[in-house]
């Protein structure tokens, strides 16, 4: 990830974790994460922007803050998809995401405690998602993506 990417935006992060785990999320949970591909939906409109959060996102944190710190002290970050400026796109992406047919709910809550989604992390069983079947054809969303596997 090269350039200057502080500027608000929304993104999914495209995990991998290596082997099933039994994780506590925090005040959350403990939920039972199986391996394979996850989706987690974020943005980032404060200070730093994308490239803050990302920096975030990248470093397994010493000290979880966020939901998906807990999942990232297990899982590798493969790919990142989004769009830079607003408005923000979270819930509406959250949302495509559970309407997606391969993807399923991970665990109830994550990533979703500022809003009433039912989360914004989601399982793929059958693989690794594509951007290209994400995308919606005529909405005018340009949506980048970093290969980081």
């Amino acid at each position: 990830m090269s350039g200057n990417y502080h500027f608000p935006g929304t993104y999914i992060l495209i995990l991998h974790l290596p082997e099933g785990r039994e994780i506590q999320v925090g005040k959350l949970g403990r939920f039972t994460f199986p391996r394979g591909y996850y989706a987690y939906v974020g943005s980032a409109f404060g200070p730093g922007g994308l490239e803050g959060r990302w920096r975030h996102h990248l470093r397994k944190a010493a000290r979880p803050h966020w939901h998906i710190d807990y999942l990232r002290a297990h899982a590798v970050i493969e790919e990142i998809w989004y769009v830079a400026g607003g408005p923000p796109r979270e819930h509406e992406w959250a949302e495509r995401l559970r309407r997606w047919p391969e993807s399923r709910p991970a665990a109830p809550g994550f990533g979703a405690s500022d809003c009433r989604c039912a989360g914004h992390l989601f399982y793929f069983p059958r693989g690794r998602p594509a951007l290209e079947d994400f995308q919606t054809p005529g909405r005018g969303e340009k949506i980048g993506r970093f290969l980081l596997q």
